[in-house]
């Protein structure tokens, strides 16, 4: 059974962004998770919202007659200070116009025993 001393100190790193953005052939989503991936971060988890507006102050919102739905993305990470630091320039450009932040994160990974 884990205790709360179990917990390690970390940060959770969230990426805002919308479904329509892209990264060449891709959503820019799956270009973020990738580039995380690649770096060696520990994982990350992409939440479509269904409601939001970002800078430009246009309402994205999951509509019934809505073919091209534009729906606010969320990525969240957590993983050590060392590790996600050093990605975010490369994040800023990779994102162009979005938002991210940082918070204090107390975390415990849980993983299967391998036999």
């Amino acid at each position: 059974m884990q205790t709360a001393q179990d917990f390690r100190d970390g940060k959770l790193l969230r990426i805002f962004v919308d479904e329509a953005d892209r990264r060449g052939l891709q959503p820019a989503y799956t270009a973020i998770v990738e580039f995380l991936r690649k770096r060696g971060v520990a994982g990350a988890t992409v939440f479509r919202g269904i409601e939001g507006f970002g800078g430009h102050g246009e309402v994205h919102m999951a509509k019934v007659f809505s073919w091209l739905p534009n729906l606010p993305i969320l990525i969240e990470v957590v993983d050590d200070w060392p590790v996600l630091e050093p990605l975010i320039a490369e994040l800023e450009v990779m994102i162009g116009e979005g938002l991210l932040t940082i918070e204090a994160a107390q975390y415990l990974r849980l993983s299967k025993a391998k036999a």
